[in-house]
């Protein structure tokens, strides 16, 4: 039986398979799209739920890299928007299976209007990929949870190599530069079981505190702030039990810490980065406060927090993405919850109603 810590200790032949195919998956995205790159003015990442944290962890490096503004928008958002869309823009919809019904319904919109689109998926027979200009595969496989762990990570590498790739082929970055960050990126599988199986031990120390927390508070600066987004929807989808936020660093100190209380769990991810002192020193806050704070990565504060030393530097955002998701797995096993329970969660049964709600 393949259980959920499987698949998260799976990513790192993910991320090494998606690094070695990235020319062969993107070959079809260049000849296609090779005359409009150098006019584009713009990259809209579209997509729902782990698709759009995934997008938002991608988001900045994208940008850095191609030196093209880049922006993350929801489905629904993007469909009901003021209509005014950007013809010089590259359109890039996301989803693992194909089959969100508003991504599909945004890429029809765009398809309409006469606008290139690109789809990224779990392959090329999901109902997204044959509606898009051009398919890019996430490289993730099949996965055996809806709960997605491998597809988050996918998600945001192959988000990044493509950036990466459309950057070097519009010589945004220099060869030397190039290569440095392919290298980070093949950092990313160096640590990962190290870092899950911290992950593991983190939590056997803290167990008692984590589970009588009935909420969790997670905060992160740049890429970690889709971390955080995401480790929040991991607690909610897969503890089934537990509430959950993601915070983006700054943000997150304008109100919900009024709120706090002993039994909400604050985790500040630090990667060492500009805003890392702010969640390490709110984290500090609820430890002394509230009793009840973590600090993962980067300088932690005492023996109880998740200590690690990043180093894939600009791909940094993967490293971190097990240290959420074994909290999330196993604030449910410890609880006694069956993830192979297909009655818990029905995703084929939740985007029917999404879809007919959206007619």
């Amino acid at each position: 039986m393949v259980t959920l810590l499987d698949c998260i200790n799976r990513v790192p032949e993910i991320t090494d398979r998606i690094i070695a195919n990235r020319n062969e998956n993107f070959a079809t995205f260049f000849s296609v799209l090779e005359g409009h790159l150098d006019t584009m003015d713009q990259i809209v990442l579209v997509g729902s739920g782990t698709s759009n944290t995934a997008a938002v962890t991608a988001r900045g490096f994208i940008e850095k890299v191609t030196q093209i503004q880049t922006i993350c928008v929801l489905p629904n958002e993007f469909l009901n928007n003021s209509g005014v869309y950007r013809s010089r823009a590259l359109y890039i919809f996301t989803s693992q299976s194909g089959t969100s019904t508003l991504t599909q319904q945004a890429v029809f919109k765009m398809r309409q209007m006469g606008y290139w689109t690109v789809g990224v998926t779990e392959n090329k027979d999901t109902p997204l990929a044959s509606q898009v200009h051009v398919h890019v595969d996430m490289g993730c496989g099949k996965e055996e949870y809806g709960m997605r762990t491998i597809g988050y990570c996918a998600s945001i590498l192959t988000l990044m190599l493509l950036g990466l790739e459309i950057g070097h082929t519009l010589g945004r970055i220099t060869e030397g530069e190039y290569a440095e960050l392919l290298n980070h990126a093949r950092l990313i599988s160096k640590n990962h079981r190290q870092i899950s199986d911290a992950s593991m031990a983190w939590f056997d120390r803290n167990r008692q505190q984590l589970m009588n927390s009935t909420s969790f508070t997670i905060y992160g600066g740049g890429s970690l702030w889709g971390v955080a987004l995401e480790g929040a929807l991991k607690i909610l989808e897969i503890s089934k039990r537990k509430m959950a936020v993601g915070y983006e660093a700054d943000d997150g100190m304008h109100g919900p810490t009024m709120g706090f209380t002993p039994d909400n769990c604050v985790i500040a991810l630090n990667d060492g980065g500009l805003d890392s002192e702010k969640g390490v020193q709110l984290a500090k806050w609820a430890k002394e406060i509230m009793h009840n704070g973590f600090v993962f990565g980067k300088d932690t504060l005492d023996d109880s927090d998740l200590a690690f030393d990043p180093i894939s530097q600009e791909f940094i955002s993967i490293e971190f993405a097990p240290m959420v998701e074994v909290l999330a797995y196993r604030l449910a096993v410890d609880a006694g919850i069956d993830l192979l329970d297909k009655s818990i969660h029905k995703e084929r049964d939740y985007f029917s109603t999404h879809q007919s709600l959206s007619k």
